[in-house]
């Protein structure tokens, strides 16, 4: 009797083992012969949204863009008290100038729009970061006057490369236009510090390129 329950026993054992090895998957075995291989696994970078002489345009665009925002948010921070006493003449440089470049932001992003690209949306160039860390560690107008005076060295003499970079006349035109009027903002502001005044043996000294373009 109890070698009979035994054998019952292994019996069990062996369906249920069975059971189980009929339950898992069967492990996959080779491909057929003939069948293709699988294809590669690629990564692809996304072409830049703007080349030629869009991308010149862009430039100025993001370029004009960055010091309308910049100078604009210290005009602000002046109102607020955030500089200590800042006198008025210093105040409304800092508005009018951003006023200014954010009009020539909208004007370079109007030859964008009316060419069938994308307007520039923001300050994408690879500078921002540092002119911004400036402008949140200024503590007095001094620091503003210094930052302002940089930036728009750096979009008149960016501008000024735009000029003879692009062949498209409405984008000449507005170059042409614009380069002056960044270059009075940076005369201005070294006025205001007290600096004399100088005219830069290369106009185009500082210009970004349009691999400073971060789109």
């Amino acid at each position: 009797m109890r070698r009979r329950s035994f054998l019952l026993g292994l019996g069990a054992l062996a369906g249920a083992g069975a059971l189980a090895a009929c339950s898992n998957e069967a492990p996959a075995g080779a491909p057929p012969a003939g069948a293709p291989p699988a294809p590669p696994t690629t990564t692809t970078t996304a072409p830049p949204a703007y080349e030629g002489e869009a991308a010149q345009v862009a430039l100025g665009a993001a370029v004009s863009a960055l010091a309308g925002e910049l100078l604009g948010q210290a005009a602000s921070g002046a109102g607020q008290g955030r500089y200590g006493a800042v006198p008025g003449a210093v105040a409304a440089y800092l508005s009018g100038a951003a006023a200014q470049h954010v009009a020539h932001a909208e004007a370079w992003n109007r030859l964008l729009t009316v060419a069938g690209r994308p307007a520039v949306d923001g300050a994408p160039l690879s500078v921002e970061p540092a002119l911004r860390e400036r402008l949140d560690a200024a503590r007095a107008p001094v620091d503003l006057l210094g930052l302002a005076a940089d930036l728009t060295g750096t979009v008149a003499a960016t501008v000024t490369a735009i000029t003879g970079r692009v062949t498209e006349a409405s984008a000449v035109a507005l170059a042409a236009g614009v380069g002056p009027v960044a270059a009075m903002h940076g005369a201005t502001a070294d006025f205001l510090l007290g600096r004399p005044p100088s005219a830069p043996g290369d106009p185009t000294a500082g210009a970004l390129g349009p691999d400073a373009l971060t789109v």
